[in-house]
């Protein structure tokens, strides 16, 4: 293990000049290795983890050094602070794990019955605290909703940090839920299209043209369109991501 640990962390070759037989045999205590005299001048091989100490004994004498194969020299760090490394890991680990669930959830409406239903309805679902952000989506949990419950006439789910928002807008006394179509009102390519009602008639890629229809049968306020737009400025045309509808 020995070995593999000075491999790893590199070694440090020291030549002394006029080392007596005292002070080396204090140096073995560093587990020095490949020990060579040749007159007054000693070598000797160090893993670079007591270079430091050994440098300090040889302070009065003349010496020089040479690092040996250091291939990765971060290595003698992680090896004389394991545990401080290994805590890092370990909450870098804890905080990754734990953002990735939701630990509240908030249901947001102008009418408190609704409110009741929805977090009714979402444990029937089976959403709720501590579940993993990856097993919800968001799309599919709004689309439920309004299929659910006509007197909702927009649902918008959103995850916040580890928040799951759901967003709900009623129906008032004094309007009904009707349906409608949308169209387009620039000429443009989709570059998104999102729909929590209706049914799209157009997707991603598509070419429109002003009054092309891009939903149908949809609720208001229930559809988000984008689309790139080119607008012509002299001899200059350039893009623009807008609203289509």
């Amino acid at each position: 293990m020995s070995a593999i640990k000075n491999f790893l962390t590199g070694q440090l070759e020291f030549k002394v000049q006029g080392l007596p037989q005292a002070c080396l045999n204090k140096l073995r205590s560093f587990k020095i290795t490949n020990v060579r005299v040749k007159g007054d001048l000693i070598s000797f091989n160090v893993a670079l983890v007591h270079a430091a100490a050994i440098k300090k004994l040889l302070n009065n004498f003349e010496y020089e050094t040479q690092e040996n194969y250091n291939l990765f020299r971060g290595v003698n760090f992680l090896l004389n602070h394991l545990v401080l490394v290994a805590s890092v890991i370990t909450a870098l680990i804890v905080f990754f794990i734990a953002d990735m669930k939701i630990y509240a959830i908030k249901v947001q409406c102008n009418n408190s019955d609704l409110t009741t239903a929805v977090y009714k309805r979402l444990d029937e679902l089976g959403i709720e605290k501590f579940m993993w952000k990856n097993k919800l989506n968001e799309f599919n949990l709004a689309t439920d909703i309004l299929q659910n419950f006509q007197e909702i006439a927009h649902a918008n789910v959103k995850v916040s940090g580890n928040t799951l928002v759901v967003n709900l807008v009623a129906v008032t006394n004094q309007e009904e839920k009707k349906k409608t179509n949308f169209y387009a009102q620039y000429d443009g390519v989709i570059k998104e299209i999102i729909t929590y009602s209706g049914t799209a008639m157009v997707t991603a890629g598509d070419v429109v043209k002003k009054g092309d229809l891009l939903v149908a049968n949809v609720y208001p306020d229930s559809v988000v369109v984008t689309g790139e737009v080119a607008f012509k400025n002299g001899d200059q045309i350039s893009r623009l991501v807008s609203w289509l509808i």
